[in-house]
């Protein structure tokens, strides 16, 4: 509620914001409207908004690349810290970042025949992206056009009511080690808190023979395959299947085979 107060944001009726925070900026937004700042009084950006929610970035690689790489601190820490001729201000900005995007500028690429961008389009898309943004991305999910016949009846699945009771229980996990979520477990803590079977640490040692993950990437890899033991009911030391499930949901299934021959 301070932040979106500081922001000159319209409140409730009792001034408080009870719900975490979704944000949706266009991908036309300005470094300043992302990140914050101001030319007579500092003002809070879309990130710190966001902050204790969700920041949703639709058309990803639609974003001035200047833009996205003014999120690679606040990922990183948590804050951002804005300065300006008025003055400087630090804001809180712990957001889960959430983005799509199309494999290409037109949208089409993977359909053969149906892409009608050029090479070098498609190479200068791709860079909009630097590796060390996408290092901050702990999940990376491929999804294919799905069937027509299935496009209006869909599959079936869960219900938002029971995702939502199995990730509360995961929740309550996590909080009864330490941190809040997983995800702000820091290197001084994973070993003891995510500490690797013989077999999971192999594999990891696999990819990064491969060259496939940074230290960084290794950190959030597990993290993400904590929470998949979490999910399971399984506690610590990590196995294989809990490190293999975290690194198909990062890695380029050709990346995570060469771990595994490796």
């Amino acid at each position: 509620s301070l932040i979106h107060s500081a922001a000159g944001a319209e409140l409730p009726p009792d001034g408080l914001i009870r719900r975490p925070p979704v944000r949706a900026p266009h991908h036309g937004a300005s470094a300043v409207a992302l990140i914050g700042g101001g030319s007579t009084r500092l003002r809070p950006g879309e990130i710190s908004l966001a902050h204790r929610g969700v920041l949703f970035l639709d058309e990803m690689g639609e974003f001035p690349t200047s833009v996205l790489e003014a999120l690679r601190q606040p990922l990183e820490q948590g804050t951002v810290r804005v300065t300006r001729a008025c003055g400087s201000a630090t804001f809180p900005a712990r957001f889960l970042l959430v983005a799509a995007m199309n494999p290409c500028p037109c949208g089409e690429a993977g359909r053969p025949g149906a892409c009608r961008c050029s090479e070098m389009a498609r190479l200068r898309y791709a860079r909009r992206l630097s590796g060390p943004l996408l290092d901050r991305f702990d999940l990376r999910i491929l999804i294919h056009r799905p069937p027509a016949d299935s496009v209006l009846t869909g599959p079936d699945g869960e219900s938002s009511a029971r995702v939502a009771e199995r990730v509360a229980a995961v929740r309550e996990r996590s909080r009864s080690r330490g941190p809040a979520t997983n995800a702000e477990i820091g290197p001084d803590a994973i070993d003891e808190l995510a500490p690797l079977g013989p077999d999971a640490l192999s594999l990891l040692e696999g990819v990064l023979r491969i060259g496939a993950l940074s230290p960084r990437g290794v950190q959030r890899v597990r993290t993400v395959a904590l929470t998949v033991a979490d999910l399971a009911g399984e506690d610590p030391p990590l196995k294989p299947s809990h490190v293999a499930t975290a690194l198909g949901l990062r890695l380029e299934p050709t990346q995570l085979l060469k771990a595994v021959a490796s």
